[in-house]
């Protein structure tokens, strides 16, 4: 050990070049190597993942260096550049979009439509009874929902703002909803909800555009604007003036939004993200695992498409053996104004024909190229890609060549991934609009709902609803429609939550309408043999 201490030639050397410098590479030899030991006498004395997948003598796995931290540090703070990041991707096109916009058509579609339904057993409601209630309150939803004054910038109704919170949330990691209120004379309504995106709920006076975090005088955190108890409870949110990347010119100042209200207990504010770790407090973009990937992929491709446009352009050379002298002359005045040969600048483009300087050849002018491997290569990286993301590579790049028991098996094992989507966008996003919307509409007895500021378990019986979106789609609707027929007479499933599922459709809507068109078409019938 004495040798294995004294310093070796090259730090020797480095001492007397740079003495503080040798001092610290010696010190990080000696700290190196004292690990070293003591992990080989550690494997010695120990098995299961210490000699496997823990190693850290084991060749395969010698030069794995991580370097691990809490959900805080390895996501939250990483959050400015993922979404940028993410951001360019998705503005380029490519895997990067296809991803978060074929989840986002088939989460969300043309809207998750609602279907209040009531606890009757709770609330003491005959089935009668119930029907009426819910078939009125989604009439009132409806004047509120469709209309564009349920959005405090006046631009999309509740059913278009879904698509978009969704796909922000996708493409950004989180989105958030701010509730207000603000009258308007086209509906009785005053609630109004507003997106903002991710960047505008940064840490107060940070630097503008990256994720930071600091500690409050109450023991609690600000961790990219996500203001948390000592608890790890999030108490609070700020927001910036503007957004953090803009070019504006105006100073940036934070508005602290209370997460609940202090007499009500309702949101003030919604955080639509997914979670990965416990404690974390920001959401991550859909591709973020797979953006060093689709990044290389697209360049690749870019340099692939490049190469076969030049390949195909057919571009021809002219050589002379000897020089008339006039060569850069022809339009030259004096002998200043002559072109060079450094100044000489071709271009290829089809059919070309460029003459060249005495003495300059050109040879093996080949514009054939065929890269054979490209197409093996290309979609084995889109089914890793899309297996990253939850899509079978048959959904994301929207082509279907395998037979009918494998498209439906790729569609059915996508579908699991969409219902889980939808269920949390729902609980996140959906659900609690509607019980603000309710709220309203009880307080202004535009909807009578007994006990519903009283008693919360009360209040959840009246908030009972059914969220239906878009359907899974068919392979084989004949098949499928036989099925479906099938697990009802094996009460399996109802007729309601079939056709639900089938298209989106609602049962006793198609009913009503069939009933009608039934009484049309009998009495057309009736009029057609009294005329005859």
């Amino acid at each position: 050990m004495g040798k294995r201490n004294e310093p070796k030639i090259g730090e020797r050397a480095l001492f007397f070049i740079a003495p503080k410098l040798g001092r610290k590479k010696y010190k990080e030899r000696l700290k190196r190597e004292a690990m070293e030991d003591a992990e080989k006498a550690r494997v010695t004395m120990s098995g299961g993942y210490a000699k496997h997948g823990a190693s850290r003598t084991l060749n395969s796995l010698v030069g794995w260096v991580v370097d691990g931290g809490s959900a805080e540090e390895d996501i939250d703070l990483q959050g400015a550049v993922l979404r940028q990041r993410a951001r360019d991707l998705y503005a380029g096109g490519g895997l990067a979009r296809s991803g978060p916009s074929t989840m986002t058509t088939n989460v969300v579609g043309w809207g998750i439509q609602p279907k209040p339904k009531v606890d009757a057993e709770v609330l003491g409601m005959s089935d009668d009874a119930c029907d009426e209630w819910e078939r009125k309150t989604l009439r009132e939803f409806r004047l509120w929902a469709e209309n564009v004054m349920c959005d405090t910038e006046r631009q999309q109704n509740f059913y278009e703002m879904q698509k978009l919170a969704f796909l922000s949330k996708l493409v950004s990691g989180d989105v958030f909803v701010l509730f207000g209120q603000k009258d308007n004379k086209r509906t009785p309504y005053k609630t109004t909800i507003r997106l903002l995106e991710a960047d505008r709920i940064c840490t107060p006076d940070g630097q503008l555009g990256e994720s930071e975090s600091m500690e409050t005088e109450s023991g609690g955190r600000i961790v990219d604007g996500v203001e948390t108890d000592r608890e790890g409870a999030v108490i609070r949110y700020h927001v910036a003036n503007h957004h953090p990347l803009s070019e504006e010119n105006a100073d940036t100042t934070w508005v602290a939004i209370d997460a609940y209200g202090k007499e009500t207990g309702r949101p003030n504010m919604l955080h639509l993200m997914t979670l990965e770790r416990p404690e974390q407090k920001r959401g991550i973009p859909f591709v973020a695992a797979q953006i060093e990937q689709i990044k290389q992929l697209d360049r690749y491709i870019s340099s692939e498409l490049a190469a076969n446009v030049v390949s195909s352009m057919l571009t021809a050379f002219i050589t002379r053996e000897s020089e008339n002298g006039m060569i850069g002359m022809e339009d030259a005045v004096n002998e200043d104004e002559k072109v060079t040969d450094d100044e000489m600048q071709v271009e290829l483009a089809p059919g070309a024909v460029y003459s060249l300087n005495p003495g300059e050849k050109v040879q093996e002018i080949n514009p054939i190229r065929n890269n054979s491997a490209f197409e093996g290569f290309v979609s084995t990286l889109f089914t890793v890609i899309g297996a990253g993301m939850g899509i079978p590579k048959e959904v994301l790049i929207k082509k279907y060549e395998s037979n009918y028991t494998a498209a439906r098996g790729a569609l059915l094992d996508f579908w699991r991934e969409v219902r889980v989507e939808r269920t949390e966008f729902i609980n996140q996003f959906c659900q609690p609009v509607y019980e603000e919307w309710l709220a309203e509409a009880v307080a202004m007895g535009r909807v009578d709902a007994p006990g519903f500021f009283e008693d919360p378990a009360v209040r959840q019986a009246w908030c009972g609803c059914m969220w239906m979106g878009a359907s899974m789609g068919h392979v084989d609707p004949l098949k499928e429609v036989k099925a479906a027929a099938e697990r009802i007479n094996l009460n399996i499933s109802t007729e309601e939550q079939e056709a639900s599922e089938y298209n989106g459709a609602n049962w006793l809507s198609n009913i009503r309408q069939r009933k009608k068109e039934l009484a049309a078409k009998k009495d057309m019938e009736g009029t057609e043999n009294a005329e005859e």
